[in-house]
């Protein structure tokens, strides 16, 4: 099933590590240490999908997903 949802915040948690709450769709629910498959909707990266593990508890009303970004490359996290 594909969900398309809205950032709701980004936090920088260290210079290489960010925070990101989106948009929870109405009745999605997850496994804790469970992951999802994520992809950025736009033109050149909508098909560069990789799976990120949710930070967030089931109960909690957005998705969150905390994340290290490699300067090493350029990738989805960048």
């Amino acid at each position: 099933m594909e969900n398309i949802v809205r950032i709701l915040d980004i936090q920088e948690v260290t210079h290489d590590v960010k925070c990101f709450r989106f948009e929870k769709p109405k009745g999605y629910k997850f496994i804790p240490g469970q992951a999802t498959d994520v992809s950025i909707n736009q033109p050149h990266w909508k098909e560069e999908i990789r799976p990120f593990t949710f930070t967030s508890l089931n109960t909690d009303d957005y998705l969150e997903f905390t994340i290290k970004r490699y300067s090493d490359h350029h990738a989805v996290t960048d």
